[in-house]
């Protein structure tokens, strides 16, 4: 079986030293996209590898499920880099034997506008042996994704309505576009994160220690103080309700719960102010969690 897919990578390999690029049709330095595609079979795969190479940062999700426990995805030492760097996933596990949907969320690295934005094979074997591979294309679709970034470096965080489903087989299709496919000469070098390379994770939660209330907001201090971001789970806010949440941008969907979080930056986080327009009650406010983030020396078992 090892043997199997070392074959089948082997074979497929030099597929992926020339990517194949795609995009939303309209490229800019701040929309977060994202992309999906669903793959008809008559069985399940028996194997199974997604290899990615992006410009940003993703998260990679099949059925619905994100397929790394890792977060901000590729590791870059500073958010302005957008060197092109590859990842390759097992994917077997999440694999179903009718369909599968592989779907991703895409960040760029600003301010950079780049063209080429994902490149997706996905590649394996049946259970008869038989191999496959498919290169993202414009079949793919994509959409603007419902948080953005934004020019200060903070982020913009629409809360989403319910046909906003973006990676599973549950999704509302008239909101979706093609992709574009992206024609280049030449491709910059590529970084191949294959099987130990740094990466991201969430080592802790941490609740806030103390809370101050002013006029128009409120302040939870956090001891002691960490890198990541902070999660706020709201109850009763009403749609359209805007809320600044240390710097997160947030409109409300009037649902009865709701979470805000930052989704492709961190920053330090030693206290936190939440103030909002005159739609804002304190008690809308369930919860404030302190989601920390640490680097770590990633060991990849692909096979």
């Amino acid at each position: 079986m090892i043997g199997l897919l070392l074959m089948i990578s082997y074979g497929i390999s030099a597929q992926t030293l020339m990517p194949k690029w795609i995009s939303y049709p309209e490229v800019d330095s701040t929309s977060q996209i994202w992309f999906r595609q669903t793959y008809i079979n008559n069985q399940r795969p028996e194997l199974a590898n997604i290899s990615i190479t992006t410009t940003g940062q993703i998260e990679l999700c099949v059925n619905g499920y994100n397929v790394s426990t890792d977060t901000r995805l590729p590791f870059r030492t500073y958010s302005e880099n957008d060197e092109p760097i590859r990842m390759t996933f097992n994917v077997t596990r999440f694999l179903r034997p009718d369909s599968n949907t592989i779907a991703v969320w895409y960040s760029p690295s600003y301010p950079h506008v780049q063209s080429q934005q994902i490149s997706l094979n996905y590649y394996g074997a049946m259970s008869d042996g038989e191999q496959f591979s498919y290169n993202a294309n414009d079949d793919w679709l994509c959409r603007k994704a419902n948080i953005s970034l934004t020019t200060d470096g903070e982020e913009e965080f629409i809360s989403p309505s319910n046909d906003a489903v973006w990676n599973s087989s549950e999704y509302e299709p008239a909101c979706w576009i093609s992709a574009k496919l992206q024609y280049k000469d030449k491709t910059s070098s590529i970084s191949d994160y294959a099987s130990f390379y740094n990466s991201r994770r969430v080592t802790r939660i941490i609740r806030p220690e103390c809370q101050r209330i002013g006029r128009d907001s409120i302040v939870y201090c956090f001891n002691p103080a960490f890198q990541g971001y902070v999660r706020i789970t709201l109850r009763g806010a009403k749609k359209g309700e805007k809320l600044d949440i240390g710097g997160l941008k947030y409109t409300c969907n009037g649902d009865l719960d709701e979470q805000a979080y930052r989704k492709f930056t961190d920053k330090y986080c030693d206290y936190i102010i939440i103030c909002g327009d005159k739609k804002f009650r304190r008690s809308q406010i369930q919860s404030v969690e302190g989601i920390e983030i640490n680097t770590y020396f990633h060991a990849n078992w692909l096979y």
